[in-house]
């Protein structure tokens, strides 16, 4: 919200990335809408999401002014995300993400200060 909603900042985006199928009106909604969600939950919920049970999902929607389904929804992004963050933290042993780079694919050294191959 500080940086001026979805449009300023995809203005401020190369144009590939400004071509794709996000309306910065829905986005800025959707963005509202996950704030209002995860201020509905009690601290301890947002520290561990596991607690979240049903009854704390309607309760949560409820607060949110939201329906279930939305909290189910940032709850599997939540989980989505964070397992991708444990991915990439596993360095060699995991697996990237499918189209990642590695960190010299834009022809920097891997280590900073080493000279390129």
């Amino acid at each position: 919200q500080k940086l001026g909603g979805m449009a300023s900042l995809m203005d401020k985006l190369p144009t590939a990335v400004q071509k794709g199928a996000v309306r910065p009106e829905q986005a800025d909604q959707d963005v509202r809408r996950q704030i209002a969600i995860i201020n509905s939950m009690t601290p301890r919920e947002r520290v561990s999401p596991a607690l979240i049970d049903g009854s704390r999902r309607r309760r949560i929607a409820r607060g949110a002014g939201v329906q279930v389904q939305d909290v189910n929804r940032l709850m599997k992004q939540f989980l989505q995300m964070q397992k991708m963050m444990k991915q990439m933290r596993g360095g060699a042993h995991a697996p990237a993400p499918r189209g990642a780079a590695g960190p010299d694919a834009l022809g920097r050294p891997a280590v900073p200060g080493a000279p390129p191959d």
